[in-house]
């Protein structure tokens, strides 16, 4: 009883000097913290827009370079049912070769969009990570987080609206 009586004695004693002391991955008295939403940072960033507008418009590219791919074998087919024969057979192969050029033409057109959209993500992330540095460094932050990693913080720290300002005036 008394080992378990000393074991609960030290216990507390720990407890109260870990209580009492300031531990060291709290941020220090006068020390400056401040947090960004990554993703709002990130959509209203202009060269998201640019590059988004951009990708869009190879999208619509691509989708109608598939539209006239698709149309050629629908006319291949409209003239193959009026076929019989080694002719029909003919074209029929000439709508299989079709079709296989439409599925390679969009897996590449799909990769191509992919790589485009990681590119892009990976530019503008960087762009931001270097103004949200520039700004810890200039204002003396001790600290700066993602948003999405805190669960709650009061407004008056939050950064965003000045990582997309500066973002955004640095053309």
């Amino acid at each position: 009883m008394k080992k378990m009586g000393r074991k609960t004695v030290v216990m507390f004693m720990v407890a109260a000097v870990l209580f009492l002391m300031k531990p060291s991955f709290v941020m220090a008295e006068n020390g400056k913290v401040g947090y960004v939403d990554l993703r709002k940072a990130f959509y209203e960033y202009d060269k998201t827009k640019t590059m988004k507008d951009s990708i869009d418009d190879l999208t619509e590219d691509r989708q109608a370079k598939r539209d006239k791919m698709i149309e050629a074998i629908s006319k291949l087919r409209d003239e193959a049912e009026l076929l019989t024969g080694s002719a029909k057979e003919k074209k029929m192969k000439q709508i299989n070769d079709k079709s296989l050029e439409i599925q390679e033409f969009e897996r590449e057109a799909r990769q191509e969009l992919l790589g485009k959209e990681n590119d892009m993500f990976k530019e503008v992330v960087e762009d931001i990570q270097k103004v949200v540095e520039k700004l810890g460094k200039e204002d003396e932050y001790d600290y700066i987080f993602d948003s999405r990693n805190i669960m709650f913080a009061n407004e008056k720290y939050e950064l965003t609206d000045q990582v997309i300002k500066k973002l955004n005036s640095e053309k």
